[in-house]
């Protein structure tokens, strides 16, 4: 277990920067709240998104000349949440699905311990599916929306803090700097619930995307496999052929995950 729990604190390295903004944001957005709150209030986030919901459907129906999900719904999860959803949007097959849904979980929580024990019990698709851990999560905080299986997703961790944020770095009075920033607030919402609904319109071409990525993945899983059989001199010969950054040999994962990863 050694080597694969260095391996879970490297993963979160890589995503320290993103995590360190996190818990920035929450920590602003608490401070904000507090200093702005008996000033100003911007709108609930919920209740400006259903708002224009309908009317946005209406009227992306009409300009493309093709129908939105019927049973389209909104929903705005928080930070762990979101990571999770992000775990939806990696397309595997039934057999690796459930191993996505616990290796996101396990990064959601920052469950080093579940990750390294995830990485022992299927190495494979540990390699394979934990680039979509770090290239997803660490896109999060820039993220405003998402789309998948008929739920519009807005990121409540942001959009219903940085208003707060803006508003409290430009400083007093906020009453006569709340409409400036109250407007790009409903602007940045709008902007977010649009963008989704046309994602809701392609439903083939997100059918046959999905396809796709669910048939490479499971090229990658047996590529992976093919380079975790491989012995030592062989990993060692590949990645001097690759020309690949030396590996000590006590680290005999470490060497074929960076095989696989180039």
């Amino acid at each position: 277990m050694g080597e694969f729990q260095e391996f879970a604190e490297a993963l979160f390295g890589q995503l320290s920067v993103e995590i360190n903004e996190e818990k920035e944001i929450t920590e602003l957005a608490a401070k904000a709240k507090e200093d702005i709150s008996d000033k100003v209030k911007f709108k609930e986030l919920d209740e400006i998104a259903n708002s224009v919901l309908q009317d946005f459907k209406n009227k992306v129906e009409e300009f493309l000349g093709v129908n939105v999900p019927e049973d389209l719904m909104l929903k705005f999860p928080e930070l762990e949440e979101l990571k999770r959803v992000k775990g939806n949007k990696v397309f595997a097959d039934k057999e690796s699905k459930a191993f996505v849904e616990e290796l996101f979980n396990a990064v959601a929580k920052e469950d080093l311990k579940k990750i390294a024990e995830l990485m022992q019990q299927d190495t494979a698709k540990y390699l394979v599916y934990s680039t979509y851990a770090i290239q997803y999560i660490s896109k999060i905080t820039t993220t405003y929306g998402d789309y998948l299986d008929s739920v519009i997703y807005l990121n409540k961790f942001i959009l219903s803090r940085y208003p707060q944020i803006i508003l409290h770095k430009q400083g007093e009075p906020y009453e006569s700097r709340f409409e400036n920033v109250n407007s790009g607030y409903l602007g940045a919402v709008k902007m977010a619930v649009l963008e989704e609904l046309i994602h809701s319109a392609q439903g083939n071409l997100q059918q046959i995307n999905k396809d796709a990525a669910m048939e490479v993945n499971k090229i990658n899983e047996e590529l992976a496999k093919v380079i975790l059989s491989l012995d030592t001199e062989t990993i060692n010969k590949l990645s001097e052929y690759c020309q690949l950054q030396a590996v000590p040999d006590d680290f005999p994962f470490a060497k074929k995950a960076n095989l696989f990863s180039f």
